[in-house]
């Protein structure tokens, strides 16, 4: 008598396995996430597919709060958290403070404990935003702390302030700074809810041109 298992059941149990180690690579190592919106232009740009590392955080337990082996994050990553204002959402900005640092955003220039990140000016930056408008702004390439990113800029600031980040929490802002609404608005990150660090584009569809942005993919985040 024959002790192969019937085909479907090999099928079965092969699409289990396969089942179960996507649910784990993408709750503990890494997971997909789509830019929605323009608020880190020009580093980011909205119908960009991402991937991002969830374990540089610590490992976050799905549909909680709860953050095993906790690792603080770095000044400058750019991070994916669960949005504090509404935790069905996450949320993706540049984390500019961490625990003690004191922030001050004043007139278009950031400060971190005391000290004013220089911006060196790169010229016009015309756009599109998520609703098809177009924008312009102006490109600057910031050092925030020996990190060099590019930031947009206006002539106006939409929020200016000085802010003390608690233990524990984080300050995120976007890097379109006139178009983001971040801890300026809504307050520090705590680290129990930070999901994982963007790491690289791996698709990118320009929805204004309806056409792949191929010079994207393989874009490492920084």
């Amino acid at each position: 008598m024959s002790d192969k298992k019937p085909v479907w059941r090999e099928w079965l149990e092969s699409l289990l396995v396969i089942a179960v180690l996507a649910v784990v690579i993408r709750s503990f190592i890494v997971a997909p996430f789509k830019i929605p919106s323009s608020s880190m232009i020009p580093t980011l740009e909205i119908g960009d597919y991402l991937f991002v590392l969830r374990y540089p955080y610590g490992f976050r337990i799905p549909l909680t709060d709860t953050q095993l082996m906790s690792k603080e994050v770095k000044r400058g990553d750019v991070a994916v958290f669960v949005y504090p204002e509404d935790k069905s959402k996450d949320y993706i900005k540049r984390i500019v403070g961490i625990p003690g640092d004191k922030i001050v955003y004043l007139n278009n220039k950031l400060s971190v404990n005391g000290v004013e990140m220089p911006l060196t000016f790169e010229g016009k930056r015309t756009y599109f935003m998520a609703d098809g408008g177009i924008d312009v702004s102006i490109q600057h390439e910031e050092n925030l702390n020996g990190l060099k990113h590019k930031v947009l800029i206006k002539d106006y600031s939409i929020r200016d302030g000085e802010w003390t980040v608690p233990e524990g929490h984080y300050f995120a802002m976007g890097d379109n700074r006139n178009n983001s609404r971040d801890s300026r608005f809504w307050g520090f990150v705590p680290q129990s809810y930070m999901v994982g660090r963007a790491a690289i584009v791996w698709w990118s569809w320009d929805s204004a041109k309806g056409s792949v942005r191929w010079d994207r993919i393989g874009h490492l985040i920084e």
